[in-house]
């Protein structure tokens, strides 16, 4: 009982730490209004706090391998509460960039210490990820929602507020959780020592750094766009546009891609995880092309398309994480995994701003996101043969 509470604390922690990370792109179309500041020189004040969500993720990963996973949870519940409150109460631009720092480097710790936590605890590896990421792609879904029933509701502050309150509650409630028996690693050996050779594990780990930080600047990049696209889009750019009504949009984009971390996680303990891994990138790759053409409703569902098939790969791409690295190393192994995802978050943050600077539009930045896929598709054919699906043991979760 007391582990199926911490794994409910700690799916809770997915959707939070996405809560608290997608606040400032719904909330920034209320702050330009109120500031009087262009958008691309207000998405320019969460540049260094999306850095440093990757800078920290070796250090909270390396320490949970060190002291446990539970302490470094706690702590980025009330870090990240507290970072979010500071964004509320900034009263100008560079109080603003000092919260969003202070945010980015507390949300750091959450994904490496969750997944080696999940690792350690699930036995299908891939349906409990799944679990898992389904909260987090609903704290996606309901970030934008949060954040527009808040701002509009009352101002703008409120939409740090009252979600960095709720998150230091739960940070009190998993420190108060009954302790859990022992973990045991989930039933599942180390899949590099017994079945692959060191010089795959090399050659995964490459490929994989190689898809991880592209697929970062891709995920940046569409995220942090997507409420001012279909603001344009959906809306036809209207002056008098409900900030609620952008945020339910977008909410409603992500409510449809969630269902894919389940699918992808139930396919992970199944499939041979490199051509399912392969899968998710073909599946994806003409979407950008179809959406920089498209108007109206018609882009939102291809937005929630591009959103279904960007969750739809998460469980089958921290599992092969788990397969070539060291059991005793994982979450040292997940924390660089999200230096590479966001270190190259700045990245596709700038691309938004560079492409709306100099064109007024998204198009052209739609055209290179399918340069990517493309990169992607041909990068992930390059990892070491694997008959094998994921772990098959039952879900501790």
């Amino acid at each position: 009982m007391a582990a199926r509470a911490e794994f409910i604390l700690v799916c809770l922690g997915h959707a939070t730490v996405h809560i608290l990370l997608g606040l400032y792109l719904t909330v920034v179309l209320q702050i330009e209004r109120a500031w009087e500041m262009p958008y691309d020189a207000l998405i320019e004040l969460w540049t260094l706090g999306a850095l440093l969500v990757g800078i920290g993720a070796p250090a909270a990963g390396w320490l949970s391998d060190r002291w446990g996973e539970r302490p470094l949870l706690v702590l980025f519940f009330v870090a990240s509460g507290g970072a979010s409150i500071v964004c509320g109460l900034a009263a100008g631009p560079t109080g603003l960039w000092l919260g969003l720092a202070l945010l980015g480097l507390a949300a750091s710790i959450y994904h490496p210490v969750a997944l080696s936590w999940i690792v350690r605890r699930a036995g299908r590896q891939g349906t409990a990820m799944g679990i898992w990421g389904v909260f987090g792609s609903l704290g996606i879904a309901l970030a934008s929602l949060i954040a527009g029933a808040l701002a509009g509701g009352w101002d703008w502050p409120a939409a740090f507020v009252v979600p960095g309150a709720a998150a230091i509650a739960l940070g009190l409630a998993l420190g108060l959780c009954p302790q859990p028996a022992a973990a045991t690693d989930g039933g599942s050996s180390n899949d590099a020592a017994d079945g692959n050779g060191r010089r795959d594990m090399v050659r995964a780990f490459v490929v994989l750094s190689g898809t991880l930080f592209t697929g970062a600047i891709f995920y940046a990049a569409f995220t942090t766009m997507l409420p001012k696209w279909l603001a344009g889009r959906v809306f036809d750019g209207a002056d008098d546009i409900s900030l609620l009504g952008v945020g339910t949009v977008v909410t409603l984009v992500y409510l449809a891609g969630s269902s894919a971390q389940i699918a992808g996680g139930l396919l992970t303990d199944r499939l041979p995880l490199k051509w399912l891994y392969v899968a998710t990138f073909a599946l994806k790759l003409p979407l950008p092309f179809i959406a920089a053409a498209l108007a109206g409703w018609p882009a939102m569902l291809v937005a929630a398309a591009i959103v279904f098939f960007l969750d739809f790969g998460a469980p089958v791409e921290n599992v092969l994480l788990a397969r070539y690295s060291p059991a005793h190393r994982r979450g040292l192994i997940y924390g660089l995994k999200f230096v590479l995802a966001f270190a190259a978050a700045p990245i596709g943050v700038q691309m938004v701003a560079w492409f709306y600077g100099a064109s007024g539009g998204f198009n052209t930045l739609l055209l290179a996101l399918g340069a990517m896929v493309v990169v992607m598709l041909l990068t992930a054919l390059l990892l070491p043969a694997d008959r094998r699906p994921g772990a098959a043991a039952p879900a501790a979760a």
